[in-house]
Order: C-alpha cells, then sequence, then structure tokens
C-alpha cells in the first residue's frame, strides 16, 4: 500500500486531500502540531514539533512515505500580515521547519515526492494582470518571503530520489475554511447584520482569482502521482470573480439589502489571475466547482 504524509493534516487543504487519498487507497499520515480539531477517520495523525529535525527523520525512517505534502505553516490574513511586525519571527518559523523537512528527507536519503504548497502572493506587484510559471518571484511581507526561500531552498535541495514540486496556489475556499477568511466573515456578517462591514467590502469592489478548495486539491494529488518532475505549477481558475457577486446573492437569501446609494463605488481592487494552462496541459485540471458554491455550502453547514 502507498503511503502519503501531509503536514498540517487538519488544516482545510489537509482534510479534503486526506480524504480523497484514502478513497485512492493510501495509507494516509498526518503531522499536526495539536489534537484538539476533529479528525478524520483512518488516518493516522501524529502530533510532531516539525522544528526538531530528530523526530522527523525517526518518522520518516518508520513510515517511509512515497508522497509528503508540505502545507504546514503561521498563516495570518493579509491585514494581520501587515500590522503585525512581530510576523519576521513567523517567517523564521516557517522556513526552519521546510528547511527541517527537506533536510530529513536527504538524510533519510528517503525516495520521495514532495509537494510544496506555494501562493500566489509570491507573485507580488506583477506588471501582468495574469501570471504563469514564467514569471518572476517578488515579496512583498515576510509570509511571500518565506515561500520564495522556501522554494529556492527545495529546488536546491532537489536531487537524486527526492524531486519536489511547488504548487502555486490562488485563493481557494470550502466549508472547511478557517472563519477569518473572507468568504466566511461576509456569510457570518450577513447572519448578523452587519451592514458596516458588508458595505466596506462592497465599496471596495473586491476581485480576483478564486476556486474551490475541492478543485484545487484534486489538482495537488493529480500533480503528486504523476511520473513527470516538474518544478513549478499554478493551480487557479484562471479568471476574475467579483467577491459583490456573493454579496447580492447573500442580499436576497437574507432579505437584507445594502442602501448603495450614497456609496462611493471604487474603481476596483484587482487581484493577479492565475494562468493554469500548464496544469490543464500536465493534469488535464478542470473546475468543477465555483466561489458560489462555496458560499452555499458554508450557509448548509
Amino acid at each position: 500500500m502507498k503511503k502519503v504524509l501531509i503536514t498540517g493534516a487538519l488544516g482545510q487543504n489537509g482534510r479534503i486531500l486526506s480524504t480523497i487519498y484514502l478513497k485512492k487507497k493510501f495509507k494516509v499520515y498526518g503531522f499536526i502540531k495539536k489534537n484538539k480539531k476533529k479528525k478524520i477517520k483512518k488516518v493516522n495523525y501524529i502530533i510532531e514539533n516539525l522544528k526538531n529535525k530528530k523526530k522527523i527523520i525517526k518518522q520518516l525512517k518508520k513510515i517511509k512515505p512515497q508522497i509528503i505534502i508540505h502545507l504546514a505553516s503561521i498563516n495570518k490574513t493579509y491585514n494581520e500580515r501587515l500590522k503585525n511586525d512581530k510576523y519576521y519571527n513567523n517567517y523564521y518559523i516557517n522556513f526552519k521547519i521546510t528547511k527541517n523537512l527537506v533536510d530529513s528527507i536527504k538524510q533519510v536519503n528517503l525516495k520521495t515526492k514532495l509537494i510544496f504548497a506555494g501562493s500566489s502572493l509570491m507573485f507580488y506587484n506583477s506588471k501582468n494582470k495574469t501570471v504563469s510559471e514564467k514569471d518572476r518571484f517578488k515579496s512583498k511581507d515576510n509570509y511571500s518571503k518565506y515561500k520564495i526561500d522556501a522554494h529556492n531552498y527545495i529546488k536546491k535541495n532537489s536531487i537524486n530520489n527526492f524531486f519536489a514540486t511547488t504548487v502555486l496556489l490562488f485563493n481557494h475556499d470550502s466549508i472547511y475554511r478557517d472563519k477569518s477568511f473572507l468568504i466566511p466573515k461576509l456569510i457570518n456578517a450577513f447572519k448578523n447584520k452587519n451592514l458596516k462591514f458588508i458595505k466596506k467590502i462592497y465599496e471596495l469592489n473586491i476581485s480576483g482569482d478564486f476556486s474551490h478548495a475541492e478543485d484545487i486539491c484534486r489538482g495537488i494529488y493529480k500533480i503528486s502521482i504523476i511520473n513527470k518532475n516538474i518544478e513549478k505549477i499554478i493551480l487557479s481558475s484562471g479568471k476574475r470573480f467579483y467577491l459583490n457577486q456573493i454579496i447580492k446573492f447573500l442580499e436576497k437569501k437574507f432579505d437584507l439589502y445594502i442602501h448603495k446609494i450614497g456609496i462611493h463605488k471604487k474603481k476596483g481592487n484587482y487581484k493577479i489571475i492565475g494562468s493554469n494552462k500548464l496544469a490543464k496541459k500536465v493534469i488535464n485540471y478542470v473546475q468543477r466547482k465555483t466561489p458560489m458554491d462555496v458560499c452555499k455550502e458554508i450557509l448548509n453547514t
């Protein structure tokens, strides 16, 4: 039986991926930090401190996974990253745990494929509205800097039996999404009739590349099992979605309408779009669900 090890296994992507690999008859191991969240049956959870390389080596020797999905990191929402000066400490921790994992794989001489979760934030300040794998990385904050530095370290150390791919992820949500992110926050605002917050988001006219996390995770799974060694690949919707579409849907759902008259609607808070042409070519990547499906699913939970 093939084995997969997922770090950050109780996060949104970790949960969805665990389910996918179980259905594909993999034996699933999950590194987690705490033992508090609801677990998935048949997943072998291990409370592990990734800052301790000796413990990682011990587990890798024991498990011997053919695939490792590295999702674990300390993350914050965009505004929190900009406001918190102490976030540099999180950069140090994030980079250290990634370095420990990579160094441990090499030391054990493990024949494995590593999938590292990259981010669209690695393309910050790109002059192009649509970016591809050919675009250069540039960091704005310590989180995107961590992702770039980790990618470069993995690339440098990916040799012999150790192959690695950085999957560049754009916005993706599901019922497992942390409530501090925008779509869950919007739904909560309508439930609590927080018109001030709703108007604020409406006025920003936010648009960007939004996907359903289930589609993203199916893409990650396919990348993990192909025999090609791809350095980096984008998983995205490949198109622009306006969050005000969700606001309009929720207005009808809750019979709660914001008064748009007098609101100065800004030109638009536009974020880059990811080209998923390579993913379509390599893994026949398709989008089955939309951000609106995410909204409806969260409402039904």
